[in-house]
């Protein structure tokens, strides 16, 4: 029996544990009690201090109940450990994918060898300066129902985009459920646009023609889907160190910068070196084939489906 989401799983699990003899695997998107903490800790706000010590007691609890427990990476498994050692916790990506973008038509169920030779297939064939040259903007992608990302875009447009203005001629906000707040943002004229929700087609237009993604996030807790996402499609990413938090060897295919100023050095020393961006793509393409196939997954969680 699969279980995820605390406020779900506590309902069912004494249940289950009851009546049946299966074995329970419960999958933890985020710890959310790190990141009501962390909001606390950046807001002073006592209701986050309060929620993550009642998140704590719920999410501890499950995770003793239950045979096994998941976790989008090994931040949030440490984070368990140094809590307590006797919890079964492991780490299994929240991402995975048998088609990558470039693949021939029809390819399907890439095994962790294939994606090695897909991606060095991918490298030969490489993503050149001058693709980058019909590239303009920067992108958000972030659904705004999560707190994390309005204060994201907030921040960036009141210390990061005054900074950057002047190299870059617009920022791209995708993202549902946007509140008043950020739609006030909406200033074409100084290059700002808030779309709001997008379908499918159009994201992945604006991943590519786009020049970079920016992730300014400065709390949350796991992986964020929305990095995941960018690299797969191949695009270049500079983000915070929340952003990449629990991304494996993450600071080898995005920039990382907490600094508002070093944060908006990045943007531009990327932007107008069309050479690195192409870099970057070939890069991200390449580690998306080896961390995120559905073989490299399976190795990790097979034994627990015996």
């Amino acid at each position: 029996m699969y279980l995820y989401r605390p406020h779900i799983a506590s309902k069912y699990i004494d249940f289950i544990q009851s009546r049946t003899r299966l074995k329970v695997i419960y999958y933890g998107h985020d710890l959310h009690f790190l990141r009501e903490r962390r909001e606390y800790e950046l807001t002073g706000n006592l209701e986050h201090k309060e929620s993550s010590e009642y998140w704590k007691t719920i999410e501890l609890s499950l995770m003793h109940k239950a045979d096994m427990s998941y976790y989008p990476s090994e931040v949030e498994c440490a984070a368990i450990r140094r809590i307590d050692k006797t919890i079964p916790v492991k780490a299994i990506t929240a991402y995975l994918w048998d088609e990558f973008p470039g693949d021939e038509a029809g390819q399907t169920d890439v095994s962790a060898a294939d994606a090695g030779q897909a991606g060095a297939s991918a490298a030969e064939a490489g993503h050149s300066a001058a693709d980058y040259e019909k590239r303009e903007g920067l992108l958000f992608v972030g659904g705004f129902a999560h707190p994390p990302n309005v204060d994201a875009v907030l921040w960036f447009v009141k210390e990061i985009w005054p900074k950057v203005r002047e190299g870059v001629p617009c920022f791209y906000v995708v993202g549902s459920r946007a509140p008043q707040e950020i739609l006030e943002l909406n200033d074409p004229e100084n290059g700002i646009i808030i779309k709001g929700f997008v379908s499918d087609e159009e994201l992945r237009s604006l991943y590519n023609t786009c020049r970079i993604v920016t992730v300014p996030l400065r709390y949350g807790a796991g992986v964020k889907g929305k990095v995941v996402e960018a690299l797969y499609y191949g695009a270049p990413v500079v983000t915070t160190s929340v952003g990449a938090e629990g991304i494996p060897e993450a600071s080898s295919v995005m920039r990382i910068a907490d600094d508002a100023e070093i944060f908006s050095e990045e943007i531009l020393k990327l932007y107008g070196d069309t050479s690195a961006l192409a870099e970057m793509q070939n890069a991200a393409e390449q580690y998306i084939r080896r961390h995120f196939s559905m073989e490299n997954a399976w190795n990790v969680i097979k034994e627990d489906f015996r």
